[in-house]
């Protein structure tokens, strides 16, 4: 799977092409699947391009965490798509959820969710198989904090 660059029939990931982060990927890649490109869509006027349902105290409208600016929502989702890279999920498991580790981005017990469509056009938009875990795609994924690293404290 992935879709193919230069005509080689090579993704983006086999060439070693990352026009942004995985991270930035995915988190686009859901904004534009939560309408948050859509002048009046409820994604924009709560400045979460997620639709985050909650986040930490934040205040909620219509169902979903509502931010300050557009900022602090982009931050809040991409540090659920951290959370969930680090947790090696692939994309099915990041929207259906995953038993004992993650109960998902957008499960189906919370209709109209169709977390496998979602899966597939996250993975269609960003050209990588839905069904590979994020944390082995290479030089991606967030640092591990309780792995020390060469020349740097742990900080737990």
């Amino acid at each position: 799977g992935g879709a193919a660059i230069g005509g080689g029939g090579r993704n983006w990931i086999e060439c070693g092409v990352y026009p942004m982060s995985l991270t930035d990927s995915i988190s686009q890649a859901i904004a534009t699947m939560e309408g948050f490109y859509k002048p009046g869509s409820v994604a924009q006027r709560n400045n979460n391009p997620g639709n985050l349902r909650s986040w930490g105290n934040r205040p909620t409208a219509n169902g979903y965490a509502v931010f300050e600016s557009p900022e602090a929502g982009w931050a809040a989702l991409n540090q659920q798509v951290n959370l969930n890279i680090g947790r090696g999920l692939s994309l099915y498991e990041f929207f259906a959820g995953k038993p004992g580790v993650y109960g998902g981005y957008a499960p189906r017990t919370d209709p109209p969710n169709d977390p496998r469509g979602y899966a597939v056009f996250v993975a269609s938009r960003i050209g990588l198989d839905p069904s590979i875990p994020l944390n082995s795609i290479p030089g991606e994924g967030p640092p591990n904090p309780t792995k020390p690293r060469p020349g740097r404290p742990n900080r737990g």
